[in-house]
């Protein structure tokens, strides 16, 4: 707070001003003919000008005014960092940061903490993930799982809203374990000063800074797990990574070495788990060039990730207008494939006209079925195709043809359609398609062939919308060499699309296939979407093989390739034991399933609130026909790391419709299992899912170990407060009562009463006596 000078006898102004004037034309006169050098009279004369002009300034009675903090009347904050990363010992440091700082704030009789209870009225508090008040800090443990700077800024901001809080001394290392702690909200916040307990002197460290989880549809490796790790002062290290599953067997081991620079190193896990749903896996590193008792923390050297592929079983619709070679080797392939169950409706005969004849006496139907005992069912017609319906999931499914009703299309997560004509289908079956896409979140794709795309009239029809490509392209003459396969740009970005881990060996691949002969001709490429794969003619020109989009909430996909199955053809011993056209199957396949919602679904939502590591589970319920379901019982069973069980119910959000939400606050370490049963109104089961995540407080209270005082400067500076070391900590509390605060007095201190200005007038008029007595003058 800004001081000032005010005169208490203003009425000696005009008298102090004369007597100012007749004294320095005096001293003026004197030296003037004084017979001394220019520069010895010039500090004679001014020695003796201060001493009188400060003799003068005396009978104005100068008094020094200003405002200070009502002693007692403002509230003081002292907030101490309990977490886990206090526990860390600094090189050359005999105790850990810890005990350094419990050490500091314990003693009360301290001389800054005495004379700040003096001038303020004091409040503790604990912090790691929230804020705790205490009356004093013989509490500090250290063992709060995380850091949440942000929260705790928050909650101190909320805690003395309308009240005269003059600051806030924040004991700690900076580090911070949530995200977005760079961009505090200061606004409203009394000035922080942060005191920063550690040094960021060189030290010795390795640790894993960040693991993210990758699952595709490449069969070979479909799940992949990244670690990033860094060190410090390690130099050319060497490091170990292992990757373990929930028994602790190893599943995969790599070694890899720092260089020059010391950039981190990514680790990368591509495996095939061995069973599907899920799974958590635990990633651990090791350096022979460091030894454990060496290192800052050993905290940092494992993380626990968890990883969901679905446990299915998936469902497939399969359409053909005729029996055909592409079936057999699509079923052949997805049989291998526990988790996807392909239902196949295959027309081996058309719909024949209606004939006022028939060739029996009485006979209506299909002569197809005469000498068959077709009891209790009723045969096909004249007018009606005969259909051959495989893997069922009873008698009676698809009985009367491809379904009518949401309900029954929409069980399946996707739909095949193989060289069959728009015609078979109705108009409401064709709209009841396209909702499957994009209502239900399905998948679809057209194989082609004789009857397929603009051969089957599918042009200005709902699935013709659906596609990702035009069908207005003229006829062309076919290749008389052939359609050579090959992947796109986008293609080989795709890992569904690929059938080999490298880049070489999927370029030889696929100059071992097979030329095709039959290739539908499509128009343009809609807008959105992405043509993976392509064919080159005789001519070397490119047309489109394989094309994809989004359509709503599902994916649609074109292949244009008629005839794929002669990939199968004249196979050597090798290629025939890899079945390189069963892996494109299932992987295509996959891709197409992939992220199809479930009538129940179950997902964890990690959320902060309150400094609290809380996760939300969130339970979407829908109905047959995939619209939301509220009058729904929802009960979540939560399996903890420690085997034990709880069970709590969802309740209905009110920002969603048929969303169900429950919140559990993980603050146990471990991995979390959560299985949901839903029932409606009735008690009828509707269906159950299942989802996962890991709780690891300690991988991110480590992932930085030193302190970050760029964070607490730049807190400093937006709440206007400052950096006070340690060592300052005495001379800073001094000050205080002169900074600003909320409630102030006014204070005034005669300076004529100070002894350094009789000390200066002394020794002015000393100076200038001394000055003509080396001089030779009296």
């Amino acid at each position: 707070m800004l001081a000032s000078v005010i005169f208490g006898s203003q009425e000696w102004l005009g008298p102090a001003i004369a007597l100012g004037v007749v004294a320095a034309a005096i001293v003026i006169a004197r030296y003037r003919t004084a017979a001394l050098d220019s520069r010895t009279r010039w500090w004679a004369a001014s020695l003796k000008g201060i001493a009188l002009a400060l003799l003068l300034a005396c009978l104005l009675e100068p008094l020094w005014s200003g405002q200070r903090a009502r002693p007692g009347a403002n509230l003081f904050a002292v907030l101490a960092d309990n977490s886990e990363s206090l526990t860390i010992r600094d090189p050359e440091a005999i105790e850990s940061r810890g005990t350094q700082l419990k050490k500091l704030l314990t003693d009360e009789q301290t001389p800054w903490q005495v004379r700040l209870s003096q001038d303020f009225e004091l409040r503790r508090y604990l912090f790691d993930s929230g804020l705790q008040g205490v009356s004093d800090f013989s509490k500090l443990d250290f063992d709060g799982p995380l850091t949440n700077l942000k929260s705790v800024m928050s909650s101190l901001k909320d805690r003395f809203r309308d009240r005269p809080l003059a600051g806030a001394l924040l004991f700690t290392d900076g580090i911070s374990t949530t995200p977005g702690s760079s961009e505090i909200d200061t606004a409203g916040l009394c000035p922080i000063y942060p005191v920063v307990v550690g040094s960021a002197a060189a030290h010795r460290d390795l640790a894993i800074s960040h693991v993210t989880v990758t699952t595709t549809a490449f069969e070979d490796a479909p799940v992949t797990i990244q670690a990033d790790v860094a060190q410090v002062g390690l130099g050319k290290a060497v490091v170990k990574a292992t990757l373990l599953d929930e028994s602790g067997a190893k599943v995969k081991e790599e070694t890899q070495t720092f260089g020059h620079d010391g950039a981190p190193l990514a680790f990368r896990f591509q495996f095939r788990p061995t069973r599907p749903g899920l799974s958590f896996y635990e990633v651990k590193i090791e350096t022979d060039s460091l030894a454990t008792d060496k290192e800052l923390t050993a905290a940092n050297n494992k993380r626990l990730v968890s990883v969901d592929r679905g446990s299915g079983p998936y469902r497939v619709l399969y359409l053909t207008g005729r029996p055909n070679w592409e079936f057999k080797f699509l079923n052949r392939a997805i049989e291998s494939d526990e988790q996807v169950k392909m239902t196949g409706i295959i027309r081996v005969a058309r719909r024949e006209p209606k004939f006022d004849w028939r060739s029996r006496d009485g006979e209506a139907t299909n002569p197809l079925f005469r000498g068959f005992d077709r009891t209790g069912e009723e045969t096909e017609r004249y007018d009606q195709p005969v259909l051959v319906r495989i893997n069922t999931r009873d008698p009676n499914e698809f009985r009367s043809g491809f379904p009518k009703k949401a309900e029954d299309l929409f069980q399946f997560h996707a739909v095949i359609i193989d060289d069959l004509e728009a015609g078979f289908f109705s108009g409401d079956q064709m709209s009841l398609l396209e909702r499957f896409v994009s209502e239900r979140g399905g998948g679809l794709l057209m194989l082609g062939g004789a009857e397929s795309f603009r051969h089957g009239n599918y042009e200005r029809t709902p699935v013709g919308r659906m596609l990702p490509l035009y069908l207005d392209a003229n006829e062309a003459t076919p290749s008389p060499t052939g359609y050579r396969l090959s992947l796109t740009r986008d293609g080989w970005l795709q890992p569904w699309a690929r059938l080999r881990s490298t880049e070489l060996e999927e370029q030889s691949r696929l100059k071992e296939l097979p030329a095709f002969l039959t290739v539908n001709r499509a128009g343009a490429l809609k807008p959105g979407a992405t043509v993976i794969a392509e064919v080159l003619d005789a001519a070397n020109q490119a047309h489109p093989a394989l094309a994809v989009q989004r359509f709503g909430r599902g994916r649609c996909a074109a292949l244009l390739v008629g005839d794929l199955w002669r990939w199968q053809l004249n196979r050597t011993d090798a290629q025939r034991e890899r079945d390189d056209l069963g892996k494109a199957w299932r992987q295509t396949v996959r891709w197409l399933i992939a992220d199809v919602p479930d009538r129940i679904d179950l997902r964890a939502v990690s959320q902060d609130e309150s400094g609290q590591p809380l996760t939300r589970l969130e339970a979407r319920v829908r109905s047959q026909e995939f619209q939301p379901q509220d009058n729904a019982a929802v009960n979540i069973t939560l399996k903890l790391p420690d085997g034990s069980s709880i069970v709590q119910p969802a309740e209905p959000s009110l920002k969603e419709a048929g969303l169900y939400e429950s919140t559990f606050a993980s603050r146990m370490p471990g991995s979390y299992r959560a299985a949901v049963e839903v029932t409606d109104g009735d008690g009828k089961p509707l269906g159950k899912s299942e989802t996962g995540w890991v709780a690891d407080p300690s991988a991110q209270e480590f992932e930085r170990v030193v302190p970050d005082i760029e964070l607490m400067e730049r807190l400093a500076k937006r709440t206007g407060g400052q950096v006070i070391p340690i060592a300052n900590l005495e001379s800073f509390v001094r000050s205080l009562p002169t900074r600003q605060a909320p409630l102030a007095e006014a204070y005034t201190t005669p300076l004529w009463h100070q002894p350094w200005v009789l000390a200066v007038i002394v020794a002015c008029l000393c100076g200038e006596w001394a000055l003509r007595r080396w001089k030779g003058l009296p």
